[in-house]
């Protein structure tokens, strides 16, 4: 298994490029694709891509925020963040005194 770190900034990025793929797939698929079948298809797979990887950024920002929250408390960090199931690091974020 391919296992690889991840941190929040990088994640944000990845995100937005997905976001701009799909978009991009998108304007290829209803340039390109011949059949009325093949375009719906090909359509659902690239919005659901898109609203995927947006959602998946917004979960990220939510548990990067609630991570903040807890470092400026002082309460012990429990939080822990993932990106399409993968663990995303908080090592940027350090608990204030």
């Amino acid at each position: 298994m391919i296992s690889f770190s991840l941190d929040a900034e990088s994640v944000k990025n990845y995100s937005l490029m997905a976001m701009g793929g799909s978009f991009i797939g998108l304007l290829l698929v209803l340039k390109f694709a011949k059949s009325i079948v093949s375009k719906l298809l090909l359509l659902i797979i690239c919005v659901g891509v898109g609203v995927l990887a947006f959602t998946q950024r917004d979960a990220v920002n939510a548990c990067i925020a609630a991570a903040n929250e807890q470092a400026q408390a002082g309460t012990p960090f429990e939080t822990t963040c993932n990106f399409f199931g993968q663990q995303v690091s908080l090592s940027g974020i350090t608990s204030q005194p």
